[in-house]
């Protein structure tokens, strides 16, 4: 047998409220009563309701500044409220009203069956919400834990290449596979964070390019070591899909500022930008203070979308082209004073941005 729906009638007029409770309790509800604002705002949090029965003339708080507390509260703000009223029943009242949130306005005296009608159908809306949040509250549980083993996959993959690595003597040949390890190590990354995360659909890009550009400064080896990162992201949130894409795009520019980023007379210094245009837009920079490019190929085509000359060459200049592309982006090459690749890209409306935006 099933526990009962439990309401709270909310009315400091005792006539009224007993009224409205015997027909909830004939209906087969469970009903608690409050007579004023602050008595109502206690049952919510403590009895946990599923609807709200709520007067708008209280003797101390007005009902709709009640509904507007419960709905502002997370821990009320999925209880259904069903306003009512004899006095306040013009069309302001009712705007008022389900602008600060009731789910619905009805006008007193109401007919027993009208009542119990809408309070059934309240209840059925509050059901389907609790199942939806639920569903969701698994979706969440579910990709994290995909995250999760996507993560470890990706480790055991690091750990045979670096175990491969180390049985080749030739440098061109550990080079080959310190990128791949550097790109493989980013994916991972992103899919660590995710499961970490409050959200798994999106990565924080600020904290997590800054994370990776210090681990590629920690990481370098030789006269890379002498370059210096510097950071300037700001707060967004990607879609998981598109964070991939801008992580790898900076771990293989900063890969090849490391190392072809080197000025003879001053010390290397490499920035990352990532920073919004306007509301559609962003941009992420990667420059270096290097010797740049040198003359450029004259069939080299700058400024068209994933193919101008790039300074990576062989599968970075193709990897840094696909992930372009995949962004929708355009990518723009300065070859003065050094080296910046601009990636310009689509931003979905729904991102969120920092305090910046």
């Amino acid at each position: 047998m099933s526990t009962p729906e439990v309401i709270l009638n909310v009315d400091d007029n005792e006539p009224g409220r007993y009224a409205t409770t015997r027909i909830l309790n004939r209906a087969g509800f469970q009903v608690i009563e409050a007579g004023t604002g602050k008595e109502a705002l206690r049952l919510a949090r403590s009895a946990s309701p599923q609807l709200i029965i709520l007067d708008i003339n209280l003797p101390d708080m007005n009902g709709i500044d009640v509904c507007r507390q419960l709905k502002s509260d997370p821990q009320t703000a999925a209880t259904m409220v069903l306003q009512v009223s004899a006095t306040n029943i013009g069309v302001l009242d009712r705007v008022r009203s389900l602008s600060a949130g009731a789910d619905s306005f009805l006008i007193e005296p109401v007919e027993p069956e009208e009542l119990e009608a809408v309070t059934r159908a309240l209840l059925r809306l509050h059901k389907s919400e609790a199942d939806l949040r639920r569903a969701l509250a698994e979706r969440e549980l579910l990709l994290r834990e995909v995250n999760h083993r996507v993560k470890n996959s990706l480790q055991l993959v690091l750990s045979m290449l670096s175990l491969q690595s180390n049985e080749f003597r030739e440098a061109e040949a550990k080079e080959l596979f310190a990128k791949a390890i550097a790109r493989v190590t980013a994916i991972a990354s992103i899919h660590e964070r995710l499961y970490q995360d409050q959200d798994p659909l999106t990565i924080d890009m600020k904290t997590y390019l800054t994370g990776l550009c210090a681990e590629l400064e920690r990481a370098a080896f030789g006269e890379e070591r002498q370059a210096r990162l510097r950071t300037d992201i700001e707060s967004v949130r990607l879609a998981t899909e598109h964070g991939v894409s801008v992580a790898l795009l900076v771990n293989e520019l900063v890969m090849n500022a490391l190392k072809h980023g080197r000025p003879v007379d001053r010390p290397p210094i490499i920035n990352v930008i990532l920073r919004r245009l306007d509301q559609r837009r962003a941009q992420l920079t990667v420059a270096d203070n290097g010797p740049g490019l040198g003359p450029a190929p004259a069939s080299a085509s700058q400024g068209s979308p994933g193919g101008p000359a790039t300074k990576p060459s062989g599968l970075g200049t193709r990897l840094i082209s696909m992930l372009v592309r995949q962004l929708n982006g355009q990518l723009r090459i300065e070859d003065a004073d050094g080296y910046a690749a601009h990636i310009t890209f689509a931003l979905p409306e729904s991102l969120t941005w920092g305090a910046k935006s």
